[in-house]
């Protein structure tokens, strides 16, 4: 195919999508990604694309002067609404992947927070859809959207839609809902991995019970022992509920859990989250436990494991790409709603881990 053909297909693929894929546009055409990547090099230097992690998406529009010769600056090629849970812990690294992509793709965002409540989470993606934003990034305060007023609400919603940091399998036939997120199940699997290759078998898993991140860590502990040929009894999952107001009450769970690793031979544990794998640490330290010697820790979200006083091996969920696929996803859904609509996308993405002083040696 001719330079100057391919050059027009690809300009006329981001007139109609609002984005470009190299891989995907490469198979779609029957050229090479490389043949692609250097089409767009050249585009891009002739200032018709920009190019981002992937592919490409329209050039920004210049700045335009005004009657008096000031300089004016184009709308933005779009406006994403994003609901999150909190700014504070976790979420930052999403929101901050979801911000880059918005800046490298000339597209605003608006974020919304909804403190955990689902009251006030509704009235976020409402104030965001009066708005008009042409798309929106949620993430519910519940492990599961089924019977919610949110699901309710994104359903109902003419907007494109991506659930972040949630599964969305129970809800398929609600709604044309995508989603982005971590796959908690692989972490749990990973922490568990990296603990048996130290040659660990009596391994615990301590989590909170209120988060919706509990249920796929779980799962994913079970499904690494039973694949080692261990038996996953339930006794050896252990939950915690912190209370805010009460930070002795969450050290004295701590102390039956630690109580319970003595009679139970317990050597490695998982806590989730971060917080509270902290404050095990110290409850270790203040009992003579030595760490990693007695018992060797894997801390499950890697926000600030690193700075306890002695620093926390931990699994990291990829937060700040969750946030940029999420975004890109959303963008090119609102790109494809003025063409052919591309397949529901469900993307899974795999945490790492992180190994410190916790599991070493």
């Amino acid at each position: 195919m001719m330079s100057n053909k391919r050059k027009e297909l690809i300009l006329k693929q981001l007139a109609s999508s609002g984005s470009l894929n190299v891989t995907e546009f490469a198979a779609k055409v029957g050229i090479t990604g490389m043949t692609v990547r250097r089409d767009l090099a050249v585009l891009e230097a002739e200032g018709l694309l920009s190019r981002v992690h992937g592919g490409a998406v329209p050039a920004a529009a210049p700045a335009r002067a005004d009657r008096r010769g000031r300089s004016v600056a184009r709308p933005p090629l779009a406006t994403i609404g994003m609901v999150a849970p909190s700014a504070a812990y976790y979420f930052p690294g999403i929101i901050r992947g979801a911000e880059a992509a918005a800046q490298e793709m000339g597209v605003r965002l608006v974020l919304g927070v909804s403190k955990y409540s689902p009251t006030e989470e509704c009235l976020q993606i409402q104030r965001l859809l009066a708005s008009g934003v042409d798309g929106l990034l949620v993430t519910p305060s519940h492990e599961s959207l089924a019977g919610t007023p949110t699901l309710d609400l994104l359903t109902a919603a003419d907007v494109p839609i991506v659930v972040v940091e949630r599964l969305i399998d129970d809800v398929l036939d609600s709604g044309r809902l995508e989603s982005v997120r971590s796959d908690h199940a692989r972490g749990a699997e990973i922490a568990v991995n990296h603990l048996l290759a130290l040659g660990h078998r009596n391994i615990a898993l301590c989590a909170r019970d209120s988060s919706p991140t509990t249920t796929p860590i779980v799962e994913g502990y079970r499904l690494a022992l039973q694949k080692a040929g261990l038996a996953h009894d339930a006794g050896r999952i252990r939950t915690i509920s912190p209370s805010p107001d009460d930070p002795e009450a969450l050290r004295g769970q701590i102390g039956a859990i630690l109580d319970w690793f003595a009679d139970e031979g317990v050597t490695a544990a998982i806590i989730h989250n971060d917080e509270d794998a902290l404050t095990f640490a110290d409850s270790c330290t203040a009992r003579g436990i030595r760490i990693p010697g007695d018992l060797a820790l894997v801390a499950y979200d890697d926000e600030i494991a690193s700075l306890g006083s002695v620093s926390l091996s931990a699994v990291a969920p990829p937060k700040f790409d969750v946030g940029y696929q999420a975004l890109q996803m959303c963008l090119n859904r609102i790109g494809s709603r003025r063409g052919t609509s591309p397949a529901l996308q469900r993307l899974n993405l795999s945490p790492t881990l992180v190994v410190r002083e916790s599991t070493a040696g």
